[in-house]
């Protein structure tokens, strides 16, 4: 079995590491910053150290590596990084997902139990869209994008790269959302949201910037 690395201990690394595991890869292991961490079991595997051993961990001939963290940026960031030091960064689609095969879906992608793509729409890399989150016909989604779960986005929706849409948000067609976007859980989007910024409500309305770049 092809072995896989996952930068990320958390919550999201242990969905999608029960989804590598169904699509036949081993789990070589987990890196996490947190030092007291290292050693540890974690879903079945190690946490083997921080994320500076990736160049050892390609040297000992792991070949895979996903991002399995919530922060976009960050996770954009360290994908650069893996793809760097020579992984490769393959997705992780659950069986339950459904994508048309009209739509296209970058590298990295993590999809969880019960998402929907449909027609037309294109899915850029290193994103994550959680658990029964659907995307409709011809909807472009930025890299890096964390789509939460539940959340409903209508037809020909954008999304800047590095955004995060809080859990079951619903975003009415055609509206666009910038870069580096935080809506918060719950919302109701029925116009554009600029780059850089925290949006919520509903209907959602721009709350104050945005300072995680």
């Amino acid at each position: 079995m092809p072995k896989l690395v996952f930068l990320g201990a958390g919550g999201i690394a242990i969905v999608a590491a029960e989804i590598a595991r169904s699509r036949g890869y081993e789990v070589a292991g987990f890196l996490d910053d947190k030092a007291e961490r290292h050693g540890t079991v974690f879903c079945e595997a190690k946490i083997l150290g921080s994320f500076d051993i990736l160049p050892e961990l390609r040297q000992r001939g792991i070949e895979n590596a996903v991002v399995a963290f919530g922060n976009s940026l960050g996770r954009l960031r360290f994908a650069q990084k893996a793809l760097s030091e020579g992984f490769t960064l393959p997705n992780l689609i659950h069986i339950s997902a459904i994508i048309s095969p009209t739509a296209t879906v970058g590298e990295g992608a993590i999809m969880m139990p019960g998402t929907i793509v449909n027609a037309g729409a294109r899915i850029g890399r290193n994103i994550i869209l959680n658990t029964a989150a659907s995307v409709d016909h011809e909807c472009v989604i930025g890299d890096g994008v964390h789509i939460g779960p539940g959340t409903r986005l209508s037809g020909l929706v954008r999304v800047g790269t590095a955004t995060w849409i809080g859990l079951g948000t619903s975003i009415r067609e055609s509206v666009q959302i910038g870069e580096n976007v935080l809506i918060g859980a719950g919302s109701l989007v029925l116009k554009d949201i600029p780059d850089d910024v925290v949006a919520y409500g509903s209907p959602a309305r721009v709350i104050r910037a945005n300072s995680g770049r």
